[in-house]
Parts: structure tokens; sequence; C-alpha cells
């Protein structure tokens, strides 16, 4: 007869070595887990949102900024990550109870909170694509992008009929409402002379934006190469130690908008990196003295600005990823354990750098509108005259 103490040690092996096995493939086991079980093509996606609702949008301002006279309002358009992870639908559902509450409580105080100081909040909530979405350049997970983003469009288009036209617009989405930005600039902006003329900046974080589109889409929208510019895009994926995979995931596959509106899968594309804590492209290492503060915002209204902890972390672009360090404190450190790492974090590492540098751009842009605004438009042709009128000045 087998002794009970053997047994005992036996099973406490056995959990011991299943627990190794589970924590050694956690991701490959959350990713099957977050699958959805109907394809794509028998799908039936949920109803689309009416963004002439106020319900369609998690964030909304409640009234109009005030600005003197002669002052640029600016508005800004956030895009938020993804909130949603579900076997059920490959687009969430609108206002679903879950991940409304993670959109209200953690991703829009850490990623849209930034730019609240510097104007008007617009948030549309969408039918995003489910998490899974993100893991696969099938045709599942580009459908659901796509449709998402087709949600985006409408939300855009109403802002743009309600908003001044004469107002600055600030554009800036994280993960999925990085790659919707994307899509943004490329339909409207790169197309559109006035709504060019009026953009800050593009804030594309934590989404591959690779350095081939401003060749062609977005040839007239360049990457941030200093602080001081305007009419550009900031764009960085920071990634801290120990996240070796995440590095690969996002510098082995992208997504790219085709001029139809489809999306197309790019292997091994250069990536941008703008640094946040010198605003260049430039892969040289900036010194954690120079952040201004992350936060956590979690939890906050949007109208409270959470305290800045300052010099956290240094930053380098390299390989089109921003390598950060591990900071100190816990609550700023990346959850790791079975797809945490892959929902909207509690905090922003780099919180109030984004919000100096919104507000400086929103400067910098509102000088240079004043000052195209006191030149006409310059001829682009010129016209011959074969006979010049001629009035004689009267006796």
């Amino acid at each position: 007869m087998v002794p009970l103490r053997w047994i005992v040690a036996l099973g406490v092996l056995g959990v011991v070595f299943l627990g190794a096995i589970a924590v050694a493939f956690q991701d490959n086991i959350t990713r099957f887990n977050l699958k959805p079980r109907v394809p794509y093509q028998i799908y039936t996606p949920p109803p689309p949102p009416n963004y002439g609702a106020r319900g369609a949008w998690a964030l909304w301002p409640s009234s109009q900024q005030e600005k003197e006279e002669g002052e640029v309002g600016v508005d800004v358009f956030y895009i938020h990550s993804t909130t949603y992870s579900s076997r059920k639908h490959w687009n969430a559902p609108i206002a679903m109870d879950r991940a409304d509450k993670t959109l209200r409580d953690v991703a829009a105080p850490n990623q849209a909170g930034p730019f609240m100081n510097v104007g008007d909040l617009y948030g549309p909530r969408y039918r995003q694509a489910t998490l899974f979405a993100s893991f696969t350049h099938k045709y599942d997970g580009i459908a659901a992008h796509e449709l998402a983003y087709q949600d985006i469009k409408k939300s855009f288009e109403h802002f743009l009929k309600i908003r001044n036209p004469d107002n600055a617009i600030i554009l800036t989405g994280y993960e999925q409402g990085g790659l919707h930005a994307l899509g943004l600039l490329q339909e409207y902006f790169a197309k559109d002379d006035m709504l060019r003329k009026h953009l800050v900046a593009a804030y594309v974080i934590n989404a591959p934006t690779p350095l081939s589109l401003f060749d062609n889409a977005l040839k007239t929208i360049p990457p941030c190469r200093t602080a001081a510019d305007i009419r550009c895009v900031v764009a960085y994926i920071d990634i801290q130690p120990g996240f070796d995979d995440e590095e690969d995931r996002f510098t082995k596959r992208s997504l790219i908008w085709e001029e139809n509106g489809a999306l197309e899968s790019v292997t091994q594309t250069p990536l941008l990196c703008v640094n946040p804590l010198s605003w260049s492209v430039s892969d040289e290492l900036i010194d954690a003295e120079k952040h201004i503060g992350a936060a956590s915002a979690t939890g906050l209204r949007m109208s409270e600005t959470p305290p800045a902890i300052a010099h956290v972390t240094s930053a380098q672009c390299k390989n089109g990823l921003l390598l950060v360090d591990a900071p100190s404190q816990s609550f700023l450190k990346r959850r790791r354990w079975f797809g945490d790492h892959w929902r909207p974090q509690d905090f922003n590492l780099f919180y109030h750098d984004l919000a100096a540098d919104a507000v400086r751009r929103s400067f910098n842009l509102e000088a240079v509108l004043h000052e195209e605004a006191r030149f006409l438009a310059p001829i682009e042709e010129a016209v011959d005259l074969e006979v010049s009128p001629v009035n004689k000045v009267p006796n």
C-alpha cells in the first residue's frame, strides 16, 4: 500500500508542474481563451451606434471652452484602446458593462487625461475589435478592425459637423485607437488642406506607425522631429524590460490602411519612434532628468489632474520602439500575468510630458495661424494680358 504522504507529495508535485506549465505558456493559453467561437464569415456584428446621441460618446465637453477674442480654441478627438475581450463577439456591443467601466475608470483618465487642460475632449464609443483581433492578421481580425474603423469614421464626421471649424485639432489614439487615428490622418487630414492647417499634432501611442506611410499616404503630415513642430505625428511604443515577445509582436508585423479603406498586413517594416523626453526621432538615450512625470489617473474624474512622479525613466528609441526603464514604483510597472499587459494600464508613463507637449504645440499652432492670417494666399498662376487697360487721369 502506498503511504498517504507519498500520495500527497505526488499531488503537490503535480500541481506545481501544471502551474509551471501554465506560467510558461500563459500567453498562448490566454490567446486561446480569448478567441471568439464564431468565424467572422458567419458572425453578426452588434448594431451600430448613433453618434447624434450622447450615449454614443464616452467623452463629451459639458460646455464649450471659453476663449478670448483672437484666441484659437482646441478640440481633442480621442480614440480609446481595446477594453473588450470576449469569446462571444469579434466586435464589442456599445456600452458593455465591464468594457465600459474599464474605459471610464482606466483607459480614458490615463490616455485622454493628459489633453484635458488643452481643450474640449471628444471620445466616441465604438464597436471596437475584441482583444484577440490584435494577435491575428487573418481575415477575422482584419475584418473586426475594419468594422471598428467604420464607426470611428462616422463619429469623426459627426464631430466635424458640430465643432467650430476655426478651432485647432489634436488627434490622439492608443493601441487599437492609434491604428484608427492613422486611418483618419490618411483619409481626412492628408486630403483636406483646412483640416491639416488646423492640426496641432496627432499622438499615435502604442500602435505601430510604419515609416513608409510618410513617403506615401502621409507625405503631407510628417513625423514631429522637434518639440516646436506642428501639423505632424508623434508616435511611440514604450517597452519595459522583460517584454521581449511584445517587441517581436510590434516589429515583425504591422497593419496599414490602403486607399480603398482595407487593411493590409506588412512584415518587418521600420516604425516611427518619437522620444517623449526629447521630442526627436534620434536614437540618443535621454536621461531620466528630462522626464517631467508619470501618473496614475485610474478612478479619477476627467477634471482631476493626478500628481506628477518625475524622473522615473530614461528613454531611447531603438529599432522603432521606445525602450524605458523598469520603474521602481510598483504601480507604474506594466502588468504581465495572463494577458494583463495587453489590457489598459493603470498609469501613463509620460502623462505630464504629453500634457506639456500638447500645450506647447497648441500655442505654436495658434501663433502660426495668426501669422498666416496676415497674408493673402499667394497667386499660383500668372495671367498675361495682351492689352493693358489704361485710364487717363482727368484734367
